[in-house]
């Protein structure tokens, strides 16, 4: 009986040599003496020899930086056609299925923080383009002060004798910001006074 059970099982040497994670041996025959793997396993082993940039390279073509949904999309896409090639596992593909859509959940968040940070830009620029208008309003507004000053001092000399009880008038100082022409236009004080 020793010799029945011998001839049904295959001898080891002739038994492809490929392990699985589980430990277990493939019981396939290899597929030629020079193999040491079976027919699928020699197949497996070639998709899996692929250069590694070259297969970077056509996942990642026309992808983009993966900042949109175009650009995910692209990805998706290469990697269903190396799936049908059979250039790329299975589990590979369902991890990078899984990783495009955790891309695309998070674009909406990216799109709002870009929003928000263009915004914060944008107010800073008219800040500063308001800041600049008062200045030249206040600049024209003193230039023009002083030439309506010396066109003044022009037209009234002084005679240059003084009044003996004491100094020449003067004016007092006061806290309130001298008055501008009925057609002198006041500087806004906000963005939001320019407005209306």
């Amino acid at each position: 009986m020793s010799k029945q059970t011998d001839l049904n099982q295959p001898d080891l040497n002739q038994q492809c040599q490929h392990i699985s994670p589980r430990g277990q041996r493939c019981r396939m025959l290899r597929a030629s003496d020079q193999d040491s793997l079976c027919a699928h396993h020699v197949r497996q082993a070639a998709t899996a020899q692929h250069h590694p940039k070259a297969f970077a390279a056509e996942l990642l073509q026309s992808t983009g930086d993966l900042a949109t949904a175009g650009e995910v999309n692209a990805l998706l896409g290469n990697v269903v056609k190396l799936l049908a090639r059979r250039n790329i596992d299975r589990k590979d593909a369902v991890a990078f299925g899984y990783l495009s859509q955790l891309l695309l959940c998070s674009l909406p968040g990216m799109e709002k923080q870009l929003v928000a940070e263009r915004s914060s830009l944008a107010l800073e620029e008219v800040n500063k383009s308001i800041a600049e208008m008062q200045a030249r309003f206040l600049a024209k507004r003193a230039a023009a002060k002083a030439a309506e000053a010396s066109q003044k001092s022009q037209n009234n000399p002084s005679t240059g004798t003084r009044d003996s009880s004491g100094p020449a008038s003067q004016h007092a100082p006061s806290n309130t910001p001298p008055s501008a022409g009925p057609g002198t236009p006041k500087p806004p004080r906000d963005y939001y006074s320019m407005r209306t």
